[in-house]
């Protein structure tokens, strides 16, 4: 069984994908030195993520076989991980420490959907520092997505409970999310009901409320019934499918896009009038609808509150308008548990997608010399300053204050200091043959290197052409190149 089904030649899927074998541990416990064990528990490591329209075969027994299908009736989210990965177990919420009771492997965290393609509509307001964009600089970099540019803390003091300061890290634009939350599964169906460990070649499908509306929406929404006030969290199925032959774990939802789906799903000939109640007929468009209505009939007091903004470009919108999955937006970041109870920390961070660039302090993807001059200004400003550097002195090393819970965007190497040792390196100039321009002999140089497996021995080496130091010689390192062509005898345009 492959990890995907094979969409219709019509259908549309978004598609990210991650470089594997790329994991690395973040630590957010204060002093990042809470125990973990690698080699009992491996880290999660994200491969892909799709989201597309999707059409169950039959819905109400087995919303998993079907086919990726435009204008289907519900949405389907895949994300592949390396390897047999785990569901979660529990990590506290008055369960008890059990992180691993399904497995060594847990995979933890949240993957967040935006259905508007709008940052500035949705997100987290209470704990943005456990979601992507809390988290992207603790790897190294920032996202390079523009929607993200001035949203991504790079530092703790991002985590201030002001909406209207900057950066603006609660304001991800999720409209959903799916929380990797072992306390929030009420059943399992297994493949092997004998078995309690979910082992390789099995299948697994939960049932929990694992699939929320954002959160930041709450406080200003008429939903009721299923959770806190203003919340919409209906019960989901989440399927965990470890396939063998390629060592893969694919975990997949399938959900209703709108009512017409979830009266399939649940088997009923009437299709419920949308009523903002995810206990019993629910999908997105109820859930979307739901904001348009609670922000026409908003009272003063919500309006008059500065979080407000997150929710009221509502008003005007068209929920039916945002049911193509296919031009939904994605974030992913994953977890792995401590192997002891922490008092201030619950996850270890592993892996994210859309990936950040270590060395990449601006956000356009790539490592050039801007880097090193925000680097180096970091550095020269913050070394000695007693708010920022715990040994107070100049010295070339800025130590982190509560390393952990803090961090920074430039402790590239996450050893709680900054210096030397995290600026990045650049790689050799672009100009090939360094004769002082970038000609048609550069791009010969350039295009034996181009999007092969194994490239051919370039006569100057392909360490140039890879400019976004990604192991590979592709599109994104042709766009970078392009930008510094400009004929013989003339300066590159570009820099770095």
């Amino acid at each position: 069984m492959a990890s995907f089904a094979q969409p219709r030649a019509e259908a549309q899927i978004a598609l990210w994908q991650d470089p594997p074998d790329d994991t690395v541990a973040r630590r957010a416990d204060t002093g990042a030195d809470g125990p973990i064990d690698p080699i009992a528990h491996q880290y999660p490591d994200i491969l892909s993520c799709a989201i597309g329209a999707w059409q169950p075969a039959a819905p109400q027994t087995d919303p998993f076989v079907g086919e990726w299908a435009t204008g289907g009736d519900f949405f389907r989210l895949d994300l592949v991980l390396k390897g047999l990965a785990n569901p979660p177990g529990t990590l506290g919420h008055g369960y008890p420490f059990d992180p691993f009771q399904h497995g060594p492997n847990p995979v933890f965290g949240y993957i967040e959907i935006d259905m508007d393609a709008n940052a500035h509509t949705g997100g987290e307001l209470d704990s943005p520092d456990v979601r992507y964009l809390g988290n992207a600089a603790r790897f190294g970099g920032l996202p390079a997505d523009p929607r993200y540019a001035g949203h991504a803390a790079v530092d703790a003091s991002a985590f201030d409970g002001s909406f209207t300061t900057f950066p603006f890290v609660e304001r991800s634009g999720e409209e959903f999310h799916l929380a990797f939350h072992g306390w929030e599964i009420s059943q399992i169906v297994r493949s092997n009901e004998e078995n309690t460990v979910f082992d390789p070649g099995e299948t697994w499908t939960l049932t929990g409320k694992l699939f929320h509306r954002a959160h930041g929406y709450e406080r200003f929404s008429y939903a009721c019934c299923t959770g806190a006030s203003g919340s919409y969290e209906p019960d989901v199925q989440i399927r965990f499918y470890h396939a063998i032959g390629v060592d893969e774990t694919t975990v997949s939802l399938v959900y209703p896009l709108a009512n017409v789906g979830s009266a399939l799903m649940r088997g009923e000939t009437e299709v419920q009038i949308l009523d903002g109640d995810a206990s019993n007929q629910s999908s997105v468009l109820e859930a979307m609808d739901d904001l348009v209505f609670s922000t026409i009939n908003a009272p003063t007091a919500w309006r008059n509150n500065p979080r407000f903004p997150i929710i009221a470009p509502w008003e005007s919108a068209n929920p039916a308008g945002y049911l193509d999955p296919a031009t939904w937006k994605a974030t992913v970041v994953v977890a792995t548990a401590y192997t002891a109870a922490q008092q201030d920390a619950m996850f270890v961070w592993t892996d994210l997608a859309p990936d950040v660039k270590a060395g990449d302090f601006n956000g356009d993807g790539l490592v050039t010399s801007a880097d090193l001059t925000l680097f180096d200004a970091f550095l020269t400003t913050c070394d000695g300053l007693a708010e920022v550097d715990a040994d107070g002195i100049v010295n070339g090393r800025v130590q982190l204050l509560d390393f952990g819970h803090n961090y920074s965007l430039f402790d590239v190497n996450y050893d709680g200091v900054v210096d030397q040792a995290d600026r990045p390196v650049l790689p050799p100039p672009i100009d090939f043959d360094g004769d002082g321009d970038v000609d048609l002999k550069d791009y010969r140089a350039f295009q034996a290197c181009f999007d092969v497996p194994d490239p051919p021995a370039s006569p100057f080496g392909c360490d140039s052409a890879d400019r976004d130091r990604d192991g590979d010689v592709d599109l994104a390192d042709f766009g970078y190149f392009a930008t510094c062509f400009n004929g013989p005898g003339q300066a590159p345009t570009c820099a770095g």
